[in-house]
């Protein structure tokens, strides 16, 4: 995909995931590695076990089934936002209590007034963004939004782990070298050991923190969950743990995230 176009990339990445059949299949996907490795991580991060009844912003919420489970078990009010109408369409047929649901257009939130969460999280959304500007206006848009000091996770693959097959996904091909901006395959498994391969972008994992220092977030962090971490916590499923070896996850883990502050 040509990177002298933003335009034009944003659109097929934004057509690769608008259409009523992706979001179901999205839904649908083998989500044991983000489970174990991504979700609770992001959670624990945001401190959501202290803010019930608080505000959690979801930017690039999909089809909202991670919102929906911080909503049942956090009792946190949800702002649920996606560029895609498919996807929120998703998400208002599997309601979540106490959620609204809010168009993502440019990477702006127009009807949302400033300050109005006390969290945010984006869950494997930085990935789909075509261009350093526009990871720049989502920081910026997260930022507006967000109260002064609050917290704010990103969870996304961590792009040099490219080649590697795991449990529930792959991203890249084994041996390929990728730019910044280079389009990177990403396949994604599902119960039936079929695999789908969706579009996204190839940013390296120092591009996040530099950006969000720019966007004029403070303390910035990076760090990989790892499949220990998950042993040693007791809230984690046993019954997980044991779906899978975790063999790769083990040696490369696969997740990155990224915090920072308002």
């Amino acid at each position: 995909m040509d990177e002298t176009d933003p335009v034009r990339r944003q659109s097929a990445l934004e057509g690769a995931y608008d259409s009523p059949q992706t979001a179901a299949w999205y839904a649908a996907r083998d989500d044991r590695m983000n489970q174990l490795l991504g979700h609770p991580f992001v959670f624990r991060a945001l401190n959501l076990a202290g803010r019930r009844g608080e505000v959690l912003l979801d930017y690039g919420c999909g089809p909202a089934t991670v919102a929906g489970h911080a909503a049942r078990h956090y009792g946190v009010r949800v702002l649920a936002a996606d560029v895609s109408p498919a996807m929120l369409a998703h998400a208002r047929n599997h309601p979540i209590p106490h959620a609204s649901y809010h168009r993502v257009t440019d990477q702006h939130i127009p009807d949302l007034p400033d300050a109005c969460a006390d969290a945010a999280m984006c869950n494997h959304v930085l990935a789909l963004l075509p261009t350093e500007d526009a990871l720049l206006r989502a920081f910026q848009e997260i930022r507006r939004l967000l109260r002064p000091g609050a917290p704010f996770a990103a969870l996304t693959t961590d792009p040099a782990r490219a080649g590697i097959r795991y449990t529930c996904q792959q991203i890249g091909d084994p041996g390929a070298a990728y730019r910044p901006g280079d389009t990177l395959p990403v396949r994604l498994r599902y119960d039936d050991d079929t695999w789908q391969t969706f579009p996204n972008v190839y940013w390296p994992a120092d591009t996040y923190p530099r950006l969000l220092q720019q966007a004029g977030f403070t303390g910035i962090g990076q760090h990989h969950p790892t499949v220990a971490q998950a042993e040693a916590d007791p809230a984690t499923d046993p019954a997980l743990l044991l779906s899978s070896t975790w063999n790769a996850e083990r040696t490369h883990p696969p997740l990155l995230l990224t915090t920072a502050r308002a």
